[in-house]
């Protein structure tokens, strides 16, 4: 989906889709990693090289190939920072999640709000990464037609929530959902996801995805996700 964004070159190939971008290292890599017992070193020399001045990641699923990846990406001096549960939830049985009094959720139409009150998903934008994600997330938003769309949560004027909603050909997809740490345990969270997968089932998507960290896991099981696999994320600094 990435494609066509200033700044981010992405190949997608038979064996692996990847990306060189400018902003989080999460996002500069490669998924979808399904190389041949022949080509697999090759393969990640060859990419590797376009990584040489900046951190790379691979997001190794269950059926990535060859079944022993491991060894040659150890032997790159990658290393598995943690092996993160994929959810899935069917948009049909959302729940009924209530709003807290006070707080607001719509659609972002301007991404500068995030220039004079921090984002709650990357902070304050002060750093170029940070700076590049926010051009990044309103390059996206503002393709047409439409496909990404950003939610925010406000309360008195101040975006205390943020996540975005990717529709994707088979599933809406959900990423960088974050709240501000004085307002989380409030329902926050909850609610602002489930609005995002409410609008997914309006626009007749049956089911979203989404890599849960630790401190979202719980919320994202109380709107209706469940864990149906693990994904490695191999790192190399």
């Amino acid at each position: 989906m990435h494609a066509g964004v200033p700044g981010a070159v992405v190949h997608r190939e038979t064996d692996i889709t990847w990306m060189t971008q400018e902003g989080s290292v999460w996002r500069n890599g490669g998924v979808g990693v399904r190389f041949g017992e022949g080509t697999v070193a090759s393969r990640l020399n060859q990419i590797l090289a376009n990584f040489r001045k900046r951190g790379v990641g691979f997001w190794i699923d269950a059926d990535a190939t060859p079944p022993d990846l491991e060894a040659p990406l150890k032997r790159r001096r990658f290393r598995c920072r943690k092996y993160f549960p994929g959810m899935c939830c069917d948009l049909d049985e959302v729940p009924n999640v209530p709003v807290p009094r006070g707080v607001t959720i719509a659609a972002v139409g301007d991404h500068g709000m995030y220039e004079q009150q921090p984002h709650p998903y990357f902070g304050r934008i002060s750093t170029p990464i940070r700076r590049y994600e926010l051009a990044r997330l309103a390059s996206l938003s503002a393709r047409s037609p439409r496909d990404v769309f950003d939610f925010a949560a406000i309360e008195n004027g101040r975006p205390i929530g943020a996540c975005t909603l990717a529709l994707s050909a088979s599933a809406a997809g959900l990423h960088d959902v974050g709240i501000v740490a004085d307002r989380r345990g409030r329902g926050v969270g909850s609610a602002l996801v489930a609005h995002a997968l409410r609008f997914a089932r309006k626009q007749r998507y049956e089911h979203a995805v989404l890599i849960a960290t630790g401190l979202g896991f719980r919320m994202y099981q109380r709107v209706g996700f469940r864990e149906v696999c693990r994904v490695g994320y191999w790192y190399r600094a």
